[in-house]
């Protein structure tokens, strides 16, 4: 599903705390984080980001491995790069 289809990320009652807070934090920068349909680990950012709060994980839609840095401040960091 195309990322400008994806509804606005929502804490669920059964998500991990790390999800809540990523998506509380990311919401509070006013960052535009999406959660693809049915899915309780991974959020879409724009640019083709994908984060997993749970893992810390980070990756970018068409690259071959995840980021070597991981977590949310590492997230935000990525987001706020000029090279993005």
């Amino acid at each position: 599903m195309k990322f400008d289809n994806m509804p606005t990320a929502q804490a669920q009652p059964s998500d991990a705390l790390a999800m809540v807070a990523a998506i509380d934090r990311l919401i509070g920068e006013g960052i535009d984080v999406r959660r693809p349909i049915g899915s309780a680990f991974q959020l879409k950012l724009p640019d083709g980001l994908s984060y997993y709060p749970t893992t810390g994980k980070i990756y970018r839609d068409s690259a071959s491995a995840a980021y070597q840095q991981t977590g949310l401040a590492a997230l935000l960091a990525v987001l706020n790069s000029p090279a993005l």
